[in-house]
């Protein structure tokens, strides 16, 4: 089983070179490349959507270096750059086109960027994709444009006079944009202009891929169509069905493919990298499912190591196994035409780390079979979400997403859940933020907090007090209490020793949400382990706790900017250790913040993976179950090329010590 390594690239049909032809040859055997996909009027050499003609101009230009990699081995791939239009730049559709362009949430109309239901755009795409299919590519991709936000300058679509007369006959009533909006975004429940909105954008885009899928396979049966795809909470707000369509992509016989976003298209801080991984990269793959053939995209905009380092390029690569993908797109050079810089040393790396990518293969990761915090996400929580005021589209986004980056920071072993009102969960380690409890039924999250381990955020917590649910945690009162308003000023675990720093302090000042102060039954089975403070060290209230020795609340919301970063410390680390600790043996790493740690199920299987700069001399687990043996085989690459050779591990009362270093952007795997 081979590691698929997909070369994303562009050639400009009016300036490309024999020359540049054989240095993509040449670099596609050097950096063991197995797959092209050719990029088709893609970023600066884009001009609006192509005719018939102007496209075959391209696939005319592809052919011969098609021919040409096949006789090397590789096989070539179609990247279209446009479906709906990623942004308005300046043109218009082409009136020998004529398709109608998307009005967004404020009535404003696009230029250049489809109506994703209008029957003149379906046909086209429809006719563009099987042309694309005549050429006969191994995957055809379908750009992350095929979405209703995230269109500059434009915000969330569509709103046209064809999409309102959809709305309105759902509706049974006539209503104007502006009044439609406004009882979409409506503070409270969601209104049935909510449920249209988001069945309309939901079913549209499943019978587009549809439409395509048909056409393509009957041009070209053996070729994958495959989907790039962005942000799963903003893809929530658009009424993703994850499964349906995908399966509606993939047709009879063919894979479910897809591209996931790797959030760094230049080079960010390994750590902060490894928070974004967790809350879009490992989410998207969860929604996607363990037989998915995930190429999650390694992109590098805008180009050479002035913004991504060779280093910082190998890491994102190795590290892709965290999610189980079978290959990767690598978009490594510019989409002007100017080819192939070898001076960028791209090729030496990529052929150095294939052996290592090849052999973490064989033992693939599994996410439905990993051990560990369940983190639960539900793709349809827009439909359930409260927004408030109702100002903003923002608000329908789920904050489902802040207990997956930050208990992976904490070096808990950890997976992500999607779940829906069939899912059962019993006797399992899970954690919930935001508003996913509205997604079931009283009896449901009875059910769900009584028979499991839980971990609760504020909104969790506020949405059991709107349920009537609050005598769940014992709870006697509650109130919110905003930040920056001389109320809350740090929280401070009495009693507590963490790192050798006693009664350690956690800022509620800075990059936090609001508070939500709890107050609990008398005599309720409840351990308080943080208060907050103001300023001059007045006691105020309860913040961390366990609840009947099975759940814990950490009683904050989300900040619309920060989100969870202050949370982010050692101290809440180590107090929230503490408190697991008292409840139930879990998975975690000692003294290794930010080293990602996957468990497969039944403990065969072990992935390490470290985001920061910092190495560490040795690896402490802390387990959550026995040890499979007491010997494991350590794959990794060393001086290199990978090496693989047994190691021990000293198990002494619950933690597992292995005398091995791991070293900076490391990934190791342990096999027992």
């Amino acid at each position: 089983m081979a590691f698929i390594y997909t070369l994303r690239y562009m050639l400009d049909p009016r300036a490309n070179t024999p020359e540049k032809d054989q240095k993509l040859i040449n670099f596609a055997k050097k950096g063991k490349i197995d797959d092209v996909a050719f990029f088709i009027n893609g970023e600066e050499l884009n001009h609006s959507h192509l005719t018939k003609d102007e496209t075959q101009g391209w696939l005319d230009a592809i052919k011969p270096l098609q021919t040409k990699l096949a006789e090397i081995g590789v096989t070539t791939s179609l990247n279209p750059w446009t479906t709906i239009m990623h942004s308005d730049r300046g043109y218009h559709v082409n009136p020998k086109i004529g398709f109608n362009t998307f009005v967004d949430i404020n009535g404003n109309k696009a230029q250049d960027m489809a109506c994703p239901a209008d029957p003149k755009w379906r046909k086209y795409i429809v006719e563009r994709y099987a042309q694309y299919a005549n050429i006969h590519p191994r995957r055809l991709w379908m750009e992350d444009d095929f979405r209703h936000y995230n269109h500059t300058p434009l915000k969330l679509m569509c709103f046209c006079d064809y999409h309102m007369k959809i709305y309105q006959e759902k509706l049974g009533k006539k209503e104007s944009r502006s009044q439609f909006v406004k009882n979409m975004l409506k503070p409270g429940r969601p209104t049935p202009e909510r449920k249209v909105y988001l069945d309309q954008a939901r079913k549209e885009m499943i019978e587009n891929e549809h439409l395509i899928e048909q056409a393509v396979h009957k041009v070209s049966p053996k070729t994958d169509l495959a989907q790039m795809t962005s942000f799963p909470d903003w893809h929530a707000i658009e009424g993703r069905d994850w499964k349906k369509l995908f399966t509606a992509q993939a047709g009879s016989g063919h894979p479910k493919v897809a591209r996931p976003h790797l959030p760094a298209y230049n080079e960010v801080a390994p750590l902060k990298y490894g928070r974004d991984f967790e809350e879009y990269t490992r989410i998207t793959a969860a929604y996607l499912g363990e037989n998915a053939e995930l190429y999650p995209e390694l992109e590098s905009y805008m180009y050479s190591p002035l913004v991504k380092s060779l280093a910082f390029t190998k890491f994102q690569v190795i590290t892709t196994a965290l999610i189980g993908s079978k290959g990767i797109l690598l978009n490594l050079f510019d989409m002007m035409g100017n080819g192939i810089d070898d001076a960028w040393n791209y090729a030496d790396m990529l052929a150095e780390i294939k052996p290592f990518v090849n052999k973490l293969l064989e033992n693939r990761l599994r996410m439905n079979h990993l051990r560990g915090i369940k983190i639960l996400v539900d793709q349809d929580s827009a439909y359930t979400i409260h927004t408030d005021p109702g100002k903003k589209v923002e608000e329908m986004l789920p904050h489902e997403k802040n207990w997956a980056s930050l208990l992976s920071s904490y070096g808990f072993a950890t997976t992500i859940l999607p779940v829906n009102q069939n899912t059962q969960i019993k006797d399992q380690t899970i954690a919930i933020s935001g508003q996913l409890l509205r997604n079931f039924t009283n009896k449901q999250i009875i059910n769900l907090i009584q028979n499991n381990v839980i971990l609760l955020d504020g909104e969790s917590i506020n949405v059991l007090l709107d349920r009537g649910l609050g005598k769940l945690l014992h709870i006697k009162h509650a109130e919110w209490h905003p930040y920056r308003t001389a109320y809350q000023s740090f929280e401070q675990a009495d009693g507590s020793t963490v790192e050798g720093v006693k009664n350690p302090r956690i800022t509620m000042l800075q990059h936090t949400g609001n508070y939500l102060k709890l107050d609990y039954e008398k005599d309720s089975d409840v351990t308080i382990w943080s208060s907050a403070y103001n300023s001059i060290d007045q006691k105020l209230g309860n913040v961390m706790a366990v609840i009947d020795k099975h759940i814990i609340v950490l009683p904050m919301d989300q900040d619309p900017k920060d989100g969870w970063k202050s949370q982010f410390t050692s101290y809440k680390q180590g107090l929230l250790k503490q408190m697991l600790d008292s409840v139930k043996a879990v998975d975690y790493l000692i003294q290794m913040p930010n080293v990602k740690l996957n468990v497969q199920d039944d403990g065969k299987l072990v992935w390490l993976a470290n985001f920061t700069l910092d190495g560490y001399s040795k690896i402490q687990w802390h387990l959550g179950n026995k040890l499979v043996h007491q010997k494991a085989k350590m794959i990794r690459i060393n001086n290199g090329s990978f090496t693989s050779k047994y190691v021990n591990i000293h198990e002494k009362n619950g933690i597992a010590t292995i005398n091995e270093d791991i070293k900076p952007l490391e990934t190791i795997q342990l096999i027992f």
